[in-house]
């Protein structure tokens, strides 16, 4: 048990926002069945980098529904503030996706396969990143095996098309655009392609590379792990013209994601849980939000 708690608290101490680890514990994905639901909830504290005044409360859920062939999966979260009408600290980050002829199950048995085509579809949005919306679609091909007893690993690799609105001037700024001379404007709307209300539309094409490994450590750890790499094939500014005043980042800055999700069963069905997640994403958003972003969160989670 003492072992137990300082691996705990060493994991806390170091590496969810965008969180894409699964919430499922090894044991339910060793012991699939078809036709069988898999869900969990959790309900958490927000210890954030942008949170320095405000309680914000995080929900995770996750719902998996298995066949005889196929995994399909919804995952999210969400970070609110209970403090503000409007924050920063709002956010939030749901994905459905499908492992495709991942397994067998014959007779009772399950067969696991280990390459399979994983299509997914995510949103989220990030008011402190400036995000009112991104919509993801693309598919994987994923390879996947279990080096180890208490150990599970999948690698991903594959495309996405991304789309996107970025809030490019701060709603509580919105109404000064009016102030602005005509060449001003003029330049806003017709040269960078900013609307009235101050957003810009962009889309892209990104390479999507990823692996994510589960490790049961003891009947009551779980910990899951999902390092990720999205490659844009061109910089999202690559058609505006550099001006001084909207300096246009040339290069291809990849987007890096680590998320982590530990559990430690506390009784039956009922986890404490840890999560943290952060995010690295120099040149693909309005200059004015932080390029590194990051989310501890702890809490507890029911699982059914």
């Amino acid at each position: 048990m003492k072992k137990a708690a300082l691996f705990w608290v060493c994991v806390f101490a170091f590496a969810r926002l965008f969180a894409q680890a699964t919430p499922f514990k090894k044991s339910v994905l060793d012991s699939l069945k078809a036709n069988e639901f898999n869900g969990s909830f959790s309900y958490l504290i927000n210890l954030g980098q942008d949170g320095t005044s405000t309680l914000t409360t995080a929900l995770d859920f996750g719902v998996m529904y298995s066949t005889k062939r196929s995994n399909y999966e919804l995952v999210g979260s969400s970070f609110f503030s209970h403090f503000e009408s409007t924050s920063t600290a709002n956010r939030f980050y749901t994905m459905l996706r499908g492992s495709l002829l991942s397994h067998k199950v014959e007779d009772g048995k399950l067969i696991e396969k280990r390459f399979y085509p994983e299509p997914f579809i995510m949103y989220s949005y990030d008011a402190n990143r400036a995000i009112n919306y991104r919509w993801q679609f693309g598919a994987n091909g994923v390879y996947e095996f279990k080096p180890g007893k208490f150990f599970r690993m999948k690698v991903g690799a594959g495309l996405l098309y991304e789309v996107e609105n970025w809030q490019m001037v701060k709603k509580e700024n919105v109404h000064l655009i009016d102030t602005l001379s005509d060449a001003e404007q003029k330049y806003l709307f017709d040269t960078i392609g900013i609307n009235t209300k101050g957003q810009l539309y962009r889309n892209n094409i990104r390479l999507n590379l990823y692996t994510n490994f589960i490790c049961q450590f003891t009947r009551a750890i779980n910990l899951s792990a999902y390092v990720g790499i999205q490659q844009p094939f061109v910089p999202p500014y690559h058609d505006l013209p550099p001006n001084s005043l909207f300096p246009v980042v040339t290069k291809r800055y990849p987007r890096l994601t680590i998320d982590t999700h530990l559990t430690f069963q506390i009784w039956k069905v009922l986890n404490l849980v840890t999560d943290f997640t952060m995010q690295y994403d120099k040149g693909q958003i309005p200059l004015y939000v932080p390029g590194f972003v990051y989310a501890l969160t702890q809490g507890f989670q029911v699982q059914f």
